[in-house]
């Protein structure tokens, strides 16, 4: 593969699947907002619907994440001239990033769309 295909690669593993997390999480949040601090209730957001979408998504997202770093790392495991310039280790950290963020994402849209709406703690 050429060097600047790698490099793109590299970074949406290493980048992807965080920010798909966060997506999710602040998207989330907001929708948990409207839904539950509506003072008239005029916000009818389907918000275990969202959640199920927005999980979905970012379970994608990092799924593909996975694989991109995946296929950097086989890339660059034989080619000495790739190695030294840090894209090896960028995949070697995406390769563990991911699975985390995967789990995380997968438990978030689980609980949210399971657990009732709109409860004081």
């Amino acid at each position: 593969m050429r060097s600047e295909r790698l490099s793109a690669l590299v970074w949406f593993g290493v980048l992807g699947g965080p920010l798909a997390w966060a997506t999710q999480f602040v998207v989330g949040y907001e929708l948990g907002l409207a839904r539950c601090e509506s003072p008239t209730g005029r916000f009818k957001v389907p918000f275990h619907a969202w959640a199920i979408g927005l999980a979905s998504a970012a379970i994608l997202v990092a799924l593909l994440a996975e694989a991109a770093a995946i296929a950097v790392f086989r890339a660059t495991r034989e080619d000495e001239r790739l190695r030294e310039r840090r894209i090896h280790f960028l995949a070697i950290v995406a390769m563990t990033v991911n699975p985390l963020v995967l789990l995380i994402a997968a438990m978030s849209g689980a609980g949210t769309s399971l657990l009732s709406l709109c409860n004081q703690s």
